[in-house]
């Protein structure tokens, strides 16, 4: 796996990392890189069933506050756990590589603003939002070997347009919006146009997260992330603050641990395997979502989910097992 200059994250992951290889071996990493990417994969798995959890609380907690105002909770309480777990396992917080956290920061701020905003929005269902902003691994097949050097084969494309095919068939989609639909905020095309940003600014901001974890701890990158955007949104829900019930509260903080969990589990994954292959497990969330839905909210799924859960299973299968172009 080439990386350049890549480090071992100073070791704080009690054994959850292994060293990254800078494509100069002998071969003798293949089993270590092996372990790495299976590492790698589980974490993201486990992080896009917390995301799914996080954006099933948070869709509850809207519905008596503003979009910005779950977003900084979200933010404030992902700050939280991150400094926990970062002072229960004696990890340093403070920044090494200050750059790249600062931009990881960033962009990952504004992937969390537009993508509550997105789904805040009432004038396209949340089905065809949610499938506009599972772009993200897409965006990563074209922009990582641009930006990060890290070349990927076409299975790994077909493989993540065939869970996309699958991710359409859960959600089926419908583009375009009916009369008689709610027309709060922004037009349908214009909350399109916001989901479509959201997973390109997704994108660059996973490359970000890749590029920090070569020098940072998990903690470290989710606490600063977790900060900047809890004092920006924090500071833009001040233009539009309702106070919310105790209910949609509690929803709030149960959004924000599974955000901190998951954005501590999506770290360790990016930081572990390259940032196209890595990705395709986020479609776990689709499965999650659809899951969750049928088992507290009474949504049965339809022959076409079903199928389509099958899609992106298979979609996963082939990003996790192609034979990957080797390092020279």
């Amino acid at each position: 796996m080439k990386l350049g200059n890549s480090s071992t994250n100073d070791g704080d992951r009690g054994g959850l990392t292994s060293p990254l290889r800078t494509g100069t071996g002998t071969g003798t990493g293949t089993g270590t890189e092996r372990r790495t990417g299976a590492q790698a994969l589980a974490w993201m798995a486990i992080g896009a069933v917390l995301f799914a959890l996080m954006n099933f609380f948070a869709r509850l907690a809207s519905a008596s506050t503003s979009w910005t105002t779950v977003a900084a909770a979200r933010a404030l309480v992902g700050a939280l756990v991150a400094f926990g777990v970062g002072r229960a396992r004696g990890v340093s917080l403070a920044a090494v590589d200050r750059r790249a956290v600062f931009w990881r920061s960033v962009f990952g701020t504004a992937a969390m603003g537009v993508t509550f905003y997105a789904l805040s929005s009432r004038t396209l269902p949340l089905a065809d939002t949610v499938t506009l902003m599972n772009l993200t691994p897409l965006f990563l097949v074209v922009l990582a070997p641009l930006v990060l050097g890290e070349r990927t084969t076409p299975a790994i494309g077909v493989g993540l347009l065939v869970s996309l095919g699958g991710v359409l068939a859960i959600l089926h989609p419908s583009f375009a919006w009916q009369e008689g639909a709610a027309t709060t905020g922004p037009s349908a095309s214009a909350t399109a146009a916001f989901a479509v940003l959201s997973a390109f600014l997704g994108s660059i901001a996973m490359m970000m997260l890749r590029r920090a974890g070569r020098t940072e701890s998990a903690e470290s990158i989710a606490f600063h992330f977790s900060l900047f955007a809890a004092v920006v949104m924090g500071g833009l829900s001040l233009f539009d603050f309702r106070m919310p019930t105790l209910r949609d509260a509690g929803f709030m903080m149960a959004a924000g641990v599974c955000a901190g969990f998951g954005q501590l589990a999506l770290t360790l994954a990016y930081s572990l395997e390259r940032a196209a292959r890595v990705s395709a497990m986020g479609y776990l969330a689709v499965v999650a979502s659809a899951l969750l839905g049928s088992a507290v909210l009474g949504e049965r799924p339809t022959l076409g989910a079903l199928a389509g859960m099958g899609l992106v299973i298979a979609g996963g299968l082939v990003v996790t097992f192609v034979r990957e172009p080797r390092d020279e």
